[in-house]
């Protein structure tokens, strides 16, 4: 025993120090993330939807390899409202199937970030991880995960963290640059419109790439109000025709919402069809502001959405900012497919 154990104590010393593998560094311009991916993890998504990346790990069965990945979010109003929420989850009922294992807020260097550790256990009966570390930054929530099974998990939990450590995040490219800053105007740069924002409202990375922009105001808890431009090749659009036919169509497909107001009305010198209309989202109450109205090169929608006990108290605010919206000179790409 006493030749075996400094043996053992040499071996345990090398694997510890045992380096991370080599890296290569992955840069997502849009959603402002460079960060270094270990090179035998190959991306198998990029830049799709809300994800800026999905990384794969491979393991001893080739057909569930683990996943390393990294997701852009809304901030919450903090971290802790977020750790919260998921601790609040946790203890009602919990995904099926998972134990939550960890879910502290971390102080670093760089500041907080929130660690979240799921254990569960597929048909197999193997055990599995999944570890999510969030960041807010940017008015934006950044999710790096690592998803594998135990034997996995802790092989590379090292070079994950690495992964994380070297993140350099910068604003995403929401398409918009500020034109006026005493009236927090801001100009949709492709597609050439403008419009002014409420109050510390900004623009912010739109969760869809159908919304031509999107912007949101602080964050209350988990929740932000917000804002979307759509729009589409001029069509046939009779206002007052829809004015009568909203309220019908919206309660097919929401039986429970409130019409309180579809009309058509002046935005300038041009005719839009404004409604609003409350319905409920999980267990927020919710109204929308929506108007639909032709500029000169498209058909727009122009959303607010915001939790209802805000409304009343920020309606004359939107309204002015719907007011505000312009068309800009130059020219612009089609809007096929950018519409719902």
């Amino acid at each position: 025993m006493s030749t075996l154990l400094p043996l053992l104590a040499v071996a345990v010393l090398g694997l510890a120090d045992e380096p991370n593998p080599p890296t290569a560094e992955f840069e997502a311009p849009k959603f402002g993330v460079k960060v270094a991916i270990p090179k035998d993890w190959p991306i198998a998504i990029r830049e799709e939807e809300d994800r800026v990346f999905v990384a794969l790990i491979q393991r001893a069965d080739p057909d569930r390899p683990g996943v390393a990945a990294c997701e852009l979010a809304l901030a919450p109003q903090s971290l802790e409202e977020y750790r919260t929420r998921i601790e609040g989850n946790a203890k009602r009922a919990g995904p099926a199937g998972r134990t939550l294992a960890r879910n502290e807020i971390v102080k670093g260097k760089d500041g907080e970030r929130l660690e979240t550790i799921w254990e569960f256990r597929p048909a197999d009966g193997s055990l599995w991880r999944e570890l999510s570390v969030r960041i807010l930054a940017n008015r934006q929530m950044y999710t790096f995960t690592l998803n594998a099974d135990d034997a996995t998990y802790d092989k590379v939990r090292p070079a994950f963290d690495a992964l994380v450590a070297s993140a350099k995040l910068s604003a995403p490219n929401t398409g918009a640059d500020l034109l006026d800053k005493a009236k927090n105007r801001w100009l949709q740069r492709e597609f050439r419109f403008a419009i002014d924002l409420p109050e510390e409202w900004r623009p912010v990375l739109a969760p869809s790439e159908v919304a031509l922009f999107f912007a949101n105001g602080p964050a209350q808890g988990i929740w932000s109000d917000n804002v979307l431009v759509l729009a589409q090749p001029h069509g046939k659009l009779d206002l007052q025709a829809l004015a009568d036919a909203v309220p019908d169509e919206l309660r097919k497909v929401e039986p429970n919402c409130e019409v309180i107001s579809c009309k058509v009305i002046k935005q300038g010198k041009i005719d839009a069809l404004e409604t609003v209309v409350r319905t409920q989202r999980g267990p927020f109450s919710m109204t929308v502001l929506e108007r639909r109205f032709r500029g000169n090169r498209f058909d727009y929608e122009v959303k607010y959405t915001l939790e209802s006990k805000r409304f009343d108290a920020l309606a004359p605010s939107l309204r002015k900012s719907l007011d505000s919206f312009d068309e800009t000179p130059g020219n612009v790409p089609e809007a096929a497919g950018r519409s719902t």
